[in-house]
């Protein structure tokens, strides 16, 4: 008699649930989830202005709610005086280190229009002239400013501009009464005398 001897493959061992590594890759997935939530949240930006706006532009007293509505949110504010050329006072405002508003003093020869000014504000390219003196958009503004007399440019205009630089900031309204107390505060000062 033979014996015939069954073959049975040896038996597996069953598979180990591994604690440890599915703790780990949960623990990495959450952290993965995290870090891609706060990366999103911190390129956001700030939705809020945490700045305080100065009561006066460049040596010009301007109400701080005029000017806050043209600006964007942000943390930081900067104010810098900039002459580029004897006839030009730019007065640039900046919100978290970016060009956000600039407002200007800009002597032009007698009989330049407020056309001829609007023509150097790109701000202004789509706006239509509604006054004289004064033309605005959502994003720009030029004014004359009347009466002024200046030893320094004898035989010129002085106009006031204004461009908003701030993405997302478009606002007509805001940029009309700002241009508005921006020039009258300006015939007011030393820069009329």
């Amino acid at each position: 008699m033979q014996v015939r001897l069954l073959h049975r493959p040896p038996l597996r061992p069953e598979p180990k649930v591994r604690l440890f590594p599915l703790i780990a890759r949960r623990i990495a997935e959450v952290s993965l989830l995290v870090t891609a939530f706060g990366t999103l949240v911190g390129c956001s930006g700030s939705e809020e202005k945490e700045y305080d706006v100065p009561k006066a532009l460049c040596g010009v007293t301007v109400d701080p709610v005029l000017v806050s509505e043209l600006l964007p949110a942000g943390k930081t504010i900067e104010v810098q005086e900039k002459d580029p050329v004897p006839s030009r006072n730019n007065c640039q405002v900046n919100v978290d280190g970016h060009a956000a508003l600039i407002l200007s003093q800009e002597w032009w020869e007698e009989g330049d229009r407020i056309s001829d000014v609007a023509r150097s504000v790109p701000q202004l390219e789509s706006a239509k002239l509604t006054e004289d003196d004064f033309i605005h958009s959502g994003t720009g503004a030029a004014m004359r400013a009347e009466s002024c007399i200046s030893q320094d440019h004898p035989d010129h205009t002085l106009f006031t501009t204004l461009e908003v630089h701030a993405d997302g900031v478009d606002d007509a309204d805001a940029t009309k009464k700002l241009i508005t107390a921006y020039t009258q505060a300006v015939e007011d000062s030393d820069a009329c005398r």
